[in-house]
This record gives C-alpha cells, sequence and structure tokens, in this order.
C-alpha cells in the first residue's frame, strides 16, 4: 500500500516538474527530462516491457504456494502438470522515480514461496504495470498474504488471500475460498466450495453461479448482487447498499432476508412477509439458514437458474 508520504511526495514532484517545463518553455530551455528538484530524478523509460523473472520449479500436483508481493498485481492460473512457473513482468511508460521491488521466487520443501523485496515507494509520472503470473497445477494451495490485486482461475483447491488494499477476481474455482480486503470490489464466477467467505471493508461483492454449503460475503460500503447463487447456510449482509439476488433452483434454505431502510421484493418464490423491510423465503425444503440484511437499502430477490 503506498503511503500519505509517498503520496504527497508524488504531488510535490508532479507539480515541480510541471514547473520545471513550464519554466524551460518560457526560457527557451532545449528538450528533454524535467528536473524536479533536489533529492527527485525524474528518469525516462519511454515505452517498454521485460520478464525480469522466469523461474520454474518441480513441485509435484499439490504445492503449497505462498505470496507476499506488496503492491504487485498477482494472476494465478491453474494449469495442469506437475510444475510451477512464475513469471513477473514490468511495462513502464514515462517518467518513473524510485526502484521499482524485485520479486523473489525459491522453493520450499512442500511448494513454493514468492516475495517482492526492496522499496515500494514508486512514483510514476505516466504508466507503471507491474504483474507476477504463477501458473501451478490445479490442485496447488494458494495463500497471498499480500498484493496489489488478485487475479485467480481454474485452481481446484483451497484459494486464501488477504489484502490491506486492492481487488479481486475469481473464476473457474473448484474449492473453499477466504479472500478479504480492506478496500476493493470481488467478483467471483462459476465457483463452488464447501465453504465461500468474501469480504470489503470498502467495496462492492459480485457472485455470479456460486455454490457452497456456507456462503458468507459482506461489505461495510457497497452494494451485494448475486446471480445464480446456491444457498443452504451462509450470510449475505452490507452496512451501506442494495442487495440483488437471483437464487438457484437447488437451493435448499429459508431465507430472512430484512432492511433497516428499504423495502424486500420477492418474485418467483413464496414470501412470508411481516412488512416492507422484512421477508421470509423458503427455498427448497427450507433446510439451511440463509441471512440477508442491509442497514440502508433495498434488497430484491428473484428466481434463478441451476448451479
Amino acid at each position: 500500500m503506498i503511503s500519505r508520504s509517498t503520496v504527497l511526495g508524488a504531488l510535490v514532484v508532479v507539480e515541480l516538474a510541471i514547473v520545471g517545463m513550464g519554466a524551460k518553455a518560457i526560457a527557451g530551455g532545449g528538450s528533454g527530462p524535467p528536473q524536479a528538484g533536489p533529492g527527485f530524478a525524474l528518469r525516462d523509460f519511454g515505452s517498454s516491457a521485460a520478464t525480469p523473472l522466469d523461474r520454474t520449479f518441480l513441485t509435484g500436483p499439490a504445492p503449497r504456494i505462498v505470496v507476499d508481493a506488496h503492491d504487485v498485481a498477482v494472476v494465478v492460473d491453474g494449469t495442469g502438470g506437475p510444475a510451477v512457473r512464475v513469471t513477473e513482468t514490468v511495462r513502464k511508460a514515462g517518467y518513473v522515480a524510485g526502484d521499482i521491488p524485485a520479486i523473489v521466487a525459491q522453493q520450499t520443501p512442500d511448494g513454493v514461496r514468492i516475495t517482492a523485496t526492496g522499496s515500494t515507494d514508486v512514483i510514476a509520472i505516466g504508466k507503471l504495470t507491474h504483474e507476477v503470473r504463477i501458473s501451478a497445477p490445479v490442485g496447488a494451495h494458494v495463500e497471498i498474504t499480500s498484493a496489489g490485486h488478485v487475479d485467480a482461475g481454474g485452481l481446484r483447491s483451497k484459494l486464501i488471500a488477504h489484502l490491506a488494499e486492492g481487488a479481486f477476481v475469481i473464476h473457474d474455482h473448484r474449492g473453499d475460498v477466504d479472500v478479504s480486503t480492506g478496500g476493493g470490489s470481488i467478483r467471483m464466477v462459476d465457483v463452488q466450495g464447501s465453504e465461500i467467505a468474501a469480504s470489503t471493508r470498502d467495496g462492492r461483492v459480485y457472485l455470479t453461479r456460486i455454490g457452497a454449503d456456507r456462503i458468507h460475503a459482506s461489505s461495510a460500503s457497497g452494494r451485494i448482487v448475486g446471480a445464480d447463487v446456491r444457498a443452504v447456510d451462509g450470510v449475505l449482509t452490507t452496512r451501506d447498499g442494495r442487495i440483488i439476488l437471483s437464487f438457484a433452483d437447488n437451493s435448499d434454505a429459508t431465507v430472512d432476508a430484512h432492511t433497516g431502510d428499504g423495502k424486500v421484493r420477492v418474485t418467483g418464490f413464496d414470501a412470508t412477509q411481516s412488512d416492507g423491510g422484512h421477508s421470509i423465503v423458503r427455498l427448497g425444503s427450507g433446510r439451511g439458514r440463509f441471512e440477508v440484511s442491509t442497514d440502508d437499502g433495498s434488497i430484491t430477490i428473484t428466481h434463478g437458474a441451476n448451479v
């Protein structure tokens, strides 16, 4: 996560650079990168692309992969084969100040550990993309302790990822999921497991073709949108935002939907409604207990497809 001092420093650098370029233009100075003042040298990388790290580790079909990537974007692809390939990509355009963290990948007794080393205080006037891509066996156990954002697909085992800030995209996943972020959206598409947990402090949650024995999704500030959700036990809750859900035919739960400020609307199911802000909906035999709630916003529940 970029510190407050780094952000302020970036603003100072930009302002000084603009002033410097303006002064050069008035004075009729020549071309070249602007000098931002004492202690800052803006380096013009132009447009470039590189892969500083590209390593492959023979691990077997179910390695443990631990990732601590700081602000670097992480992409995980579940593939066949008993090996883990780690590829780092850096793309830069414009002026960049500071050292870009290096990615280090090491084999461990049970798998692979991937870490970002060095300072994370990088200032870019232009575009800087830093990504590490992990191609792993579908049975890999992946744990991410930090990243800029996460895109994971094709895994067939549990995924654990907890970010201070950053968004998630998880797709084509078979296995449990436990993810959280301090700020950013969470999107899941075609995810099936025993337990699915997803929470964001500031962002929206999108669930499409999701099924689990227990689902827990929450946002402190943001709407929740679910399409074809197979519900048994679980909770979908937000303190500030609407909730829009379609439940799959093979759901089996008694849904308790309530809002502190808004209305609950149910179509396609028989609902027991005590007032405009509260409804009980029975899905299948009603075996499980599923809570849907928001403090501020409406709730819409409709009929979906099988998952």
